[in-house]
């Protein structure tokens, strides 16, 4: 049956007695049935209907890995009301004039596990009675509205279509060969669109589904991990930060436990984007993992943002010589093609279709694309400009970085996550932001513990590789790096600091 709307494709799975969502942490879980868990998402609609809104209607809210966080959301989607996604925390920005500027630019009256602001504040009450059938809907009508992490300056509104969101679940679907048996874990934030999407996914495929508080994983994977070890397969999202993490968690528990191979053989999936991929962090991760069963190709690489509802292009991985591109220091990961029924070009300053290898800006068209960012702009036929850089090789995309991190010296342009990449390996050095500072840029290295960086060396080194020299290289501490609510740098914001002179 073809659905229009996502409310109707979750609805459309409540019949899965075998499939089940788990919520929770290590220490206290939750496990529904889907058809136990559609009745509640049914009577969640019924409460909010009950506290006066109306389809349509924009709903401001904070979403957690809770069960009552995901089912506040489902149920203003199944009630036809527009769930508006707002980050916890804002670089440089006061929360209250954040949700004021939301307020006013989605018209919003009522939010959820948001005070103040003049705002009706509403309760997740889970009306009694038989749910409400799924409100009918357009299939070009907004789902939900995702606010940008803000990592370059003030949030800025994306608003998806029923139909963007249900394309690109149904072209990660094709990527990942889910289908009803599998399982999926997310342990992202849900205020990012991997988290997000992730859990839509699961539910609209109708397959097992836990969802992991991310601060409990990050304390205690294994005990996420093995509540899928039985699974048929499995399919999950891990940042590149996530898989260093994970392969020093499973590196301490080899040397306590024998390891089970068993553990992660079931896993077919693990997309990993969001973030530069470092060939080093796979590396070191594909070692940790091999004695618990984890087959190296369940990793596939993506490129991914939120204005493509998630994921615009992706490469399962074989090794990694097909994995990743070396040019002289940098080596950057192949992020390969794009995703069924999105086109992507990349293009130089006057417009002009780049050649292969060249170096130029990247831009999206199709169905899964976001309405712009006036929610008025029909990106299946106007291409949009994602402000990264990159480049073709063979039809297959390799990311340079964004264009505001692209720093000119002395007529040489050098992107800033390429210094990161080379300035993290540097001994003693835990992580790197560049900033631009002054006429050239500045390194801010964080040093790993009980270490100093040699800052006059890591400068020598970057020039040498760069042809671009560092007007300074500082060590801070891991406090002083400004973090988006998505764990990114806070790069605009720590430029100011800098040029102010307060930062670290």
């Amino acid at each position: 049956m073809t659905v229009s709307t996502l409310q109707e494709a979750i609805a459309g799975q409540a019949h899965r007695q075998d499939a089940a969502v788990v919520f929770g942490t290590s220490a206290r879980r939750e496990r529904l049935t889907y058809p136990a868990f559609a009745e509640q998402i049914g009577a969640a609609a019924g409460g909010f209907a009950q506290q006066g809104v109306r389809p349509g209607d924009r709903v401001m809210l904070r979403i957690s890995s809770s069960r009552e966080g995901v089912l506040a959301l489902l149920g203003l989607i199944h009630l036809g009301a527009v769930p508006v996604s707002v980050k916890p925390r804002v670089p440089g920005a006061i929360l209250g004039q954040y949700f004021s500027m939301v307020t006013r630019q989605q018209d919003v009256r009522h939010a959820f596990r948001i005070s103040g602001h003049g705002l009706d504040e509403l309760r997740l009450v889970l009306r009694p009675g038989p749910p409400p059938e799924p409100a009918p809907g357009h299939r070009d009508g907004i789902a939900f509205v995702q606010y940008t992490s803000g990592s370059t300056g003030m949030p800025r509104p994306i608003p998806l279509s029923h139909r963007a969101v249900l394309g690109n679940i149904e072209a990660i679907r094709v990527v990942a060969g889910m289908k009803p048996g599998h399982a999926g874990l997310i342990a992202l934030p849900l205020h990012h669109d991997m988290g997000l999407i992730g859990v839509l996914t699961s539910l609209v495929q109708g397959i097992d589904l836990v969802v992991e508080e991310p601060g409990a994983f990050l304390r205690r994977p294994m005990a996420a991990l093995r509540l899928l070890r039985d699974a048929e397969s499995v399919h999950s999202a891990f940042p590149d930060f996530m898989l260093r993490y994970l392969a020093a968690r499973m590196t301490e528990a080899a040397d306590r436990e024998t390891p089970d191979a068993r553990l992660l053989g079931a896993w077919r999936t693990v997309f990993c984007g969001a973030e530069p991929i470092r060939p080093q962090s796979v590396r070191t991760f594909l070692d940790a993992v091999g004695p618990w069963g984890f087959d190296p190709t369940a990793l596939v690489f993506c490129y991914g943002l939120a204005e493509a509802a998630l994921m615009a292009t992706s490469h399962r991985y074989v090794d990694a010589g097909t994995g990743f591109r070396t040019d002289g220091p940098v080596t950057t990961a192949c992020l390969g093609g794009t995703m069924p029924g999105l086109d992507l070009r990349v293009v130089d300053e006057s417009g002009r279709d780049c050649a292969d290898g060249e170096v130029g800006a990247v831009q999206l068209r199709g169905p899964t694309l976001f309405d712009g960012y006036d929610g008025a702009t029909d990106h299946r036929a106007t291409w949009f400009d994602t402000g990264d850089l990159g480049c073709l090789r063979a039809d297959r995309l390799y990311l340079s970085g964004r264009r505001g991190d692209r720093l000119s010296v002395n007529g040489v342009n050098v992107f800033a996550t390429d210094i990161e990449q080379v300035a993290a390996a540097f001994p003693g050095v835990a992580e790197c932001v560049v900033l631009p500072y002054g006429e050239s840029f500045a390194v801010v290295v964080v040093p790993e513990r009980g270490q100093a960086v040699d800052t006059a060396q890591l400068a020598g080194l970057v020039a040498a590789d760069f042809g671009a020299a560092p007007e300074r290289v500082m060590q801070v501490a891991h406090s002083a790096v400004a973090r988006t609510a998505s764990g990114k740098p806070a790069r605009g914001h720590m430029a100011g600091q800098l040029e102010q002179g307060t930062l670290g």
